[in-house]
């Protein structure tokens, strides 16, 4: 099982788009078996809070669900349970 993390500084806008759209590939090369995706920012101020307004709009634009994705801060032992974390700025 590859697991891949992606992280920005408040997981609504940037690593959740990334988590969907990687989501949304892996499930259309039937890979959803040997993957997990996952998203996280470095500060909390937005933990439990789903995807930006923005964000969903564009994904729902192109007809990529965000369903499930909440806000959550990065973990000290996601760097154990994580084989790539991605970050962006």
């Amino acid at each position: 099982m590859i697991r891949i993390l992606f992280v920005c500084l408040g997981n609504i806008c940037r690593s959740p788009m990334a988590e969907a759209i990687f989501r949304d590939l892996v499930k259309k090369e039937n890979l959803s078996d040997k993957m997990i995706v996952d998203s996280s920012g470095l500060g909390g101020w937005h933990v439990g809070n789903t995807p930006h307004q923005g964000t969903r709009g564009i994904l729902e634009r192109e007809g990529i669900s965000y369903e499930g994705i909440v806000a959550r801060q990065i973990r000290e032992k996601d760097w154990d349970d994580f084989d790539y974390i991605i970050a962006g700025g």
